[in-house]
């Protein structure tokens, strides 16, 4: 709602001042937030998919991997600048924001589920991107998902994305649980729908 309203009190000011030139680009913040290269890699993530999901570890007790299929939708918001991302499936929910910071030049993520009631946000080093395969990182408050001698202890948490092809591309999310080594608790591998 911002850049519209700034856009168009910059194309009046120019229009005034009689700088028809001005008047036809937007002022230089803007153009450093316009779409890029960074988020023409992500183009191929855009679209419907079949997700196959398999969780490796949670609830602090090993396990034999639960599998779940799922349903997965992206799209572009804010004039191309960041994916959208809601998965769904029975008894699943995650809705995401994918983007890429043209200033810090690195991939950014955030999701929200139907499990956590904190917000999971994931960011590329300074200077990682564009590139492949995406990788991001940070930490959040355990509420119990790798057990109850988790929670309230900050877990170190790593996503990769790896495109195979327009139509592959599969989502690794790695935990490092205080004093532990890391360890893949969730992987989402997605086919297009339609191929």
């Amino acid at each position: 709602m911002l850049y519209p309203k700034l856009c168009a009190l910059c194309l009046g000011i120019a229009m005034m001042m009689g700088g028809a030139a001005l008047a036809q680009q937007p002022p230089p913040f803007a153009q450093r937030g316009m779409p890029g290269s960074g988020q023409k890699v992500l183009e191929p993530l855009a679209g419907d998919w079949d997700v196959t999901m398999t969780l490796f570890a949670a609830m602090g007790s090993p396990q034999k991997p639960f599998v779940a299929k799922l349903s997965c939708h992206r799209e572009w918001i804010a004039q191309g600048r960041f994916l959208r991302d809601v998965t769904e499936g029975p008894n699943y929910f995650r809705q995401g924001t994918l983007g890429y910071s043209n200033m810090d030049k690195r991939y950014e993520w955030t999701t929200q589920d139907a499990i956590n009631a904190n917000m999971m946000i994931y960011l590329g080093k300074p200077g990682s991107g564009p590139g492949l395969p995406i990788t991001m990182a940070g930490s959040f408050t355990d509420q119990g998902i790798l057990g109850e001698a988790d929670v309230g202890k900050r877990v170190a948490q790593r996503t990769v994305i790896t495109l195979h092809d327009r139509d592959h591309h599969e989502i690794d999310i790695y935990f490092t649980p205080s004093g532990a080594r890391e360890r893949l608790v969730d992987r989402k591998v997605y086919v297009r729908k339609g191929t």
